[in-house]
Order: C-alpha cells, then sequence, then structure tokens
C-alpha cells in the first residue's frame, strides 16, 4: 500500500522505484505455538518498522539481517504489517546511485525449541609452512539449556573433523589442509548440531575456508605468496530487478568478471545479498564489503550510527565466508576522526581475523594522517584523472604500508582503450617496482556494468546512465572492455624483447667462417656503451631504451658470432687458411660513427693482415669509409648508414621504438691467394667501440 492509500498483490523480496512510504502486510496462520518463534528479515531499503499483531517489533536499517523474537505476541492468525520509507531517510538512500525501495531479500518465520544456535564463528591460522591448520568455532547458543554442542567438519565427503565442544577456546588441528584460493577455491563443510539427550534440536551450516590474507610492507599476502588484486567494482543494482537480482544473473555476472582475469571484486556501496558472498566463495573470488556510505556526513549522528550497526551485522553475517578478505568502513565521505576510529573498533571487535580500510578519495597528506590515527592496516586512494600523475605520486607518498586503488577509471578512460591500457601498464610497473620510489597491492577498475544515474550529467551520464562501465546495462561489452582484459594480460605478461625479434638479410656471404676468436664480449657493456650519451650528433639517442643489444637470437649465417666481439684495446681472429680476400663481418660502432658522430675520415683503428710468410698487410680502418654507426634510427627518423668500402650486411630489431641495427660487410682484398694466419685490429680512439661478428675467407 503506498501513500495514496492503492493496494496490490506483490511477491516478496521485490524491488521498486522510491515511492516515499508504503505499508507491505500478509496473513499468516501457526497451528503449534509451543516453543519459540522468530520473525526473520534478510534485507530492506532503506529504513522500516515492524508490526505483529499491531504490535511494534522494532526497527531495521537497510540491507541487513534482523531476527525478532514473536513467541508472547504469535497468535493463531496473524498479521505481519511492514511499513517502509526509501527516500527520507537521512541514512540509506544515496546521491551516488539509482535506488530502489523494498523487502529486497527473503522474510521467514523461524520455530526453535527453547534454545537455538544464534552464531557460529568459524576462524583459522595455518602453520607448519601453509601444510596444517588449527581452527576454532565460537558457537553462541541463545537460551538455557545443557544441551551438547557438537561440531563437525567435512572436505570431499569425508569427515575431517567432528568432536562436542567442552571449551570455548578449544582449538583444533588439522594435517594437510586443502586452502582456499582464487586458483583452488577448497571449501570445507562446517555442520555445528545442538544436542540434548542425543536428540538433534539444532543446526547450523556453513561452507567455510582456510585461508591466510595479510600485508607485508607493500603488499598484500595470500597464503604465504605475494598476489596483485586485480579487481572491478560491482553495484547489485540491476534495471528490472533493482536490489532483488537472480541468483543465476549474479553468478554468471561473477563468473565473467573471474573470465576477465580478474581475481577480485569490490561489492559496492552497501552489504550485497548473502548468495552473492557465497557464490564468491564457490568461484574463487576475493572481495571486500561496506556498509553503504557515499559522499555521506559522517558528523550527522543518524548517518554515522547507522552505518556502524550496518557493518556490524554484515560482518556477524558473512565473517565466516573465505572470499572476504578485508572490511571497508566507508566509501568517499565527508568524515570526522572519530567515526574512523569507530568505524576501525567496529570492524576489529566483530571480526579481529581480517584486515580493515576504507575506499577513499581524501588527499594524499589526510589520508596518511587519518589511516594511521585510526589504525587501518593499508591505504587507499581513487587516482580520477586522465594521466598517471596522480596514481604515481600516491604510490610513492602513501608508500609505508600497502596501497589499493578502490576505485580507478572514470570517463577520462571510459572511452580511450588506449589510455585505460596505458594505466594498466603503470600499475603494475609500480607492483612490480614495489620499493620506496613506488608501489602498488591492487587496483579496483570503477565500474563493472552502468546503472541509473540522474544526479551528474554529461560527460559522466548519458541519458540517464552513468557510463564508466565495462557492460552496458544491457550485457553487452562496452567500448573499453576488451582493452580491460587485453591491458592486464600485455602487463602482467609482457613481450620480452627476444620475442619481437626481426632480422632482414641484405647481402650474401660467399665464403666460411675460418677464423676464431677467443675474446668475451660483457654484454652489460655492450648495452651501457649503445646507452651512453655522445656529443654532438649522438645527443639525440639519449632518449632511446636499449634492452638486448645489438645481438642476434640465432645463428642467421653458419658461423657467425651472436654476441658481436667488441674492441677495446685490440681483438686477434686466428684464420691459418688461403684466401685472396678476406670478409669481415660486423663493421659497426656504438657510441661514435658515421653519419651520427665523429669526424669523416678519422682513422679510428688498424686492422693488419698476418701471413705465414712472415710479411703483414696494415689497413687503417676509418670512419664513414670502413664502418658506420650501428644504429638505424635516430629520434623519430630512419637514417641510411653507408661507409664508402663497406657495405650494407643486414639489418635486425627487437621493439622498433628503440632497438634497430645494422651490420656492414667490410672486404680486405689480398694481392694473391696466400697463407694468413691471422687477423689483429688495434683501436686507436677508445670513443668508438667497433663490433665484428666474425671473419670468413
Amino acid at each position: 500500500e503506498t501513500a495514496r492509500g492503492e493496494r496490490e498483490e506483490i511477491n516478496v523480496p521485490f524491488s521498486c522505484t522510491p515511492v516515499g512510504r508504503s505499508i507491505v502486510s500478509r496473513h499468516f496462520s501457526v497451528c503449534d505455538k509451543s516453543g519459540r518463534y522468530f520473525l526473520f528479515f534478510e534485507g530492506i531499503t532503506y529504513a522500516s518498522r515492524i508490526f505483529l499483531n499491531s504490535k511494534l517489533l522494532g526497527e531495521m536499517l537497510p540491507y541487513c539481517e534482523y531476527r525478532f523474537e514473536i513467541s508472547d505476541i504469535v497468535a493463531s492468525e496473524n498479521e505481519l504489517v511492514v511499513e517502509l520509507d526509501d527516500i527520507e531517510p537521512k541514512f540509506g538512500p544515496s546521491a551516488g546511485w539509482g535506488n530502489y525501495g523494498g523487502i529486497i531479500r527473503s522474510v521467514y518465520l523461524e520455530k526453535s525449541e527453547e534454545a537455538f544456535i544464534k552464531d557460529a564463528f568459524f576462524h583459522s591460522e595455518l602453520e607448519n609452512d601453509y601444510r596444517d591448520a588449527k581452527f576454532i568455532v565460537e558457537v553462541e547458543v541463545d537460551g538455557k539449556t545443557d544441551a551438547e554442542v557438537e561440531v563437525e567438519l567435512r572436505h570431499d565427503g569425508k569427515t575431517v573433523d567432528k568432536y562436542t565442544v567442552l571449551d570455548k577456546d578449544s582449538w583444533r588441528k588439522i594435517a594437510g589442509v586443502s586452502l582456499w584460493s582464487p586458483d583452488e577455491p577448497n571449501l570445507y563443510e562446517l555442520t555445528v548440531v545442538l544436542k540434548k539427550n542425543g536428540r538433534i534440536i539444532d543446526e547450523y551450516f556453513k561452507k567455510v575456508g582456510f585461508r591466510e590474507f595479510k600485508c607485508s610492507r607493500h603488499r598484500f599476502i595470500l597464503n604465504g605468496k605475494e598476489i596483485f588484486l586485480q579487481g572491478v567494482c560491482r553495484h547489485e543494482v540491476m534495471d528490472d530487478y533493482g536490489h532483488t537480482v537472480p541468483e543465476e544473473i549474479v553468478k554468471n555476472e561473477l563468473s565473467e568478471i573471474k573470465r576477465t582475469g580478474c581475481n577480485f571484486v569490490r561489492f559496492v556501496h552497501y552489504p550485497h545479498a548473502k548468495r552473492a558472498v557465497e557464490l564468491a566463495d564457490e568461484l574463487g573470488i576475493m572481495i571486500s564489503e561496506e556498509p553503504g556510505l557515499w559522499w555521506s556526513d559522517t558528523s550527522d549522528p543518524e548517518i554515522s550510527a547507522g552505518s556502524l550497526e550496518v557493518l556490524r551485522r554484515t560482518i556477524l553475517r558473512d565473517r565466516n565466508s573465505p572470499s572476504i578478505m578485508f572490511w571497508l568502513c566507508f566509501n568517499e565521505c565527508k568524515f570526522t576522526e572519530q567515526f574512523l576510529i569507530d568505524s576501525a573498533r567496529v570492524c576489529r571487535e566483530t571480526d579481529p581475523t581480517r584486515l580493515v580500510s576504507g575506499a577513499n578519495c581524501m588527499s594524499d597528506d589526510d589520508t596518511l594522517k587519518y589511516y594511521n590515527i585510526c589504525g587501518f592496516d593499508f591505504y587507499t586512494q581513487h587516482p580520477y584523472s586522465p594521466t598517471v600523475d596522480r596514481a604515481i605520486e600516491a604510490s610513492k607518498k602513501l608508500n609505508d604500508k600497502p596501497l589499493m586503488f578502490t576505485e580507478w577509471g572514470g570517463y577520462d578512460l571510459y572511452d580511450n582503450p588506449a589510455l585505460l591500457k596505458r594505466f594498466i601498464a603503470k600499475f603494475y610497473e609500480l607492483y612490480l617496482q614495489n620499493d620506496s620510489e613506488g608501489a602498488l597491492a591492487g587496483a579496483s577498475f570503477w565500474y563493472w556494468s552502468e546503472g541509473f544515474d540522474y544526479n551528474r550529467g554529461k560527460p559522466f551520464c548519458v541519458d540517464g546512465r552513468l557510463k564508466e562501465s565495462l557492460k552496458t546495462g544491457d550485457g553487452e561489452k562496452t567500448l573499453i572492455y576488451d582493452a580491460f582484459v587485453e591491458g592486464w594480460k600485455e602487463a602482467k605478461n609482457p613481450k620480452k624483447a627476444e620475442e619481437l625479434y626481426e632480422y632482414i638479410s641484405l647481402d650474401k656471404l660467399g665464403g666460411k667462417k675460418v677464423a676464431l676468436c677467443d675474446a668475451v664480449t660483457d654484454l652489460e657493456e655492450l648495452r651501457e656503451k649503445a646507452e651512453e650519451r655522445m656529443k654532438p650528433g649522438v645527443e639525440r639517442l639519449r632518449h632511446r631504451k636499449i634492452t638486448v643489444g645489438p645481438i642476434l637470437q640465432r645463428e642467421e649465417v653458419k658461423g657467425i658470432s651472436l654476441v658481436p666481439y667488441l674492441l677495446k684495446d685490440n681483438l686477434t681472429f686466428t684464420v691459418n687458411a688461403k684466401c685472396d680476400c678476406l670478409t669481415i663481418i660486423g663493421a659497426t660502432s656504438l657510441r661514435k660513427g658515421y653519419p651520427l658522430s665523429g669526424i669523416y675520415g678519422e682513422t679510428v683503428a688498424v686492422l693488419t693482415v698476418e701471413f705465414a710468410s712472415g710479411e703483414t698487410k696494415m689497413i687503417e680502418l676509418k670512419n664513414g669509409v670502413h664502418f658506420t654507426t650501428a644504429f638505424t634510427t635516430i629520434a623519430s627518423s630512419r637514417i641510411n648508414p653507408l661507409a664508402s668500402k663497406a657495405t650494407a650486411f643486414a639489418r635486425f630489431s627487437y621493439d622498433k621504438n628503440f632497438e634497430n641495427y645494422i651490420i656492414n660487410k667490410l672486404e680486405i682484398p689480398l694481392d694473391e691467394e696466400e697463407s694468413v694466419t691471422a687477423v689483429r685490429i688495434t683501436s686507436l680512439n677508445d670513443e668508438y667501440d667497433l663490433l665484428f661478428y666474425g671473419v670468413f675467407t
């Protein structure tokens, strides 16, 4: 019944666009009034008063579970009345997303004996290098009873442990435990039974898991291994369903998120349905939960008290789920210091086993201050920007504990796949960097699927829909969906420079290699010399990125050396063969070399041919005459290095943006076929770095 007095039949649970105030009523019968009766509500939006037979049972805040005992009120015939308010409450309705009122989750009648299991808190610790575990189940029984509490833990159809609880601090041990993780979401079946004289009077069932999630300096650690939280933010409101989304749709959505490569989903910005959390347990998706705040003023007692109570009840509901890594106390709020302290306290008192933080867009300085005052376990930030500069700055300032971007993306990126990829690449680079100059533990993209939002206007919203998402409201991929998936794959599995190797043959080699050289080239020195900045012409090379250097990946010509010989003082090639011509493969230089730098015609080295007769032949190797630079690009341009007495033999490259090389062929004719014992090359100028890949006859 709405404010206009119109009545209609409706199935519970339901969601609807807000109407202000409405009344939902139902008549039901109870035949057997023995024992205790309770009404159990899994969630409403956004404020409610509950009446049974005209007596007020209590009030409810949004999203969370309430149990009302009605043993003294229930009659044979009963009327249940739920008054809903979905617009006026200060806490609940939000200007940050499309709101839906209703009894959004199930309502049911519970019947118990004088005592029942009110709660069971399972938690564990891993031991012996994560091979074994110990666990405890803290059971809370409501009602006076001398009944026994029996606990059974099963896995893969077998009983792992079964015992009667004699001591509240009774820890149990398991050898060879199967851990829960995104890759292997192993679950155990926990059953807690309340027995009296051998008869079961109540039973609790929950799937649980063994895992450890903690912080270590800049990173998150899952089961002893560092893990980067790659995630998305997911609302649980959909066009046709509001908050009452069918389980099949939720499962399909979470499954698709995992297929994108994500291992984490931030459940924004309010507690999602309990079944969504259980699906995350089963599918192997790490999640977080939060109480329902968005730019809320926590100095208002009604808002702060409401959010703290919803947070407490949500933790009680879901603290047995292994998929929940941490609790987020807020999202983008106007803070008071006391609220931050109180929210951290509520989390730690209700669940001392999990990390605590908040989803934050304060300045880095305020974040550093207040997160340490309230004792949050890790920093968060929302670096919305058209550049990665804000993210980089946060990674430097918020650096004494892990930093997670609990939101990123936004309208700057939602129609720019290339820019989105650059953000992803930088984020993962910060994760790998992992030092005082920058580190990142995780990033959760804003957001998964677009929803209604009539509050922001362009460019955020178009036709009443908040863009910025990976999926449309109709379930189609947006422009950036594929870039999101590809970006993370490329960031985590970048192509090695060697995989980008390309070789182009420009000339043939008629002879065969008979010359041997015992020199060994230091690869790091080779790369350093390739990157060294020289004046005047090579100055423009200063931004070139050398990853591999002028090194071949395979034997392109039989006998050719993959790593060039670097001339320092001298090189000696042993020949011991008759020939009328020597062919030198290489004849390039790294730091100086024509046409980039050095004086054309400048003598740089001397090549000496030694004959068996004891005679020698000396040839001065001159810049631009006998050799060229090894590079074929300068700044943004290609160049064509030419030497008057050497010809281009081959070109090869790695990343074509940076590493492009040439190999020359220098032929040394002899007067007649003679027996050559050796070829010696002596450096006369250490500003040049001549390279040779082999000597052929």
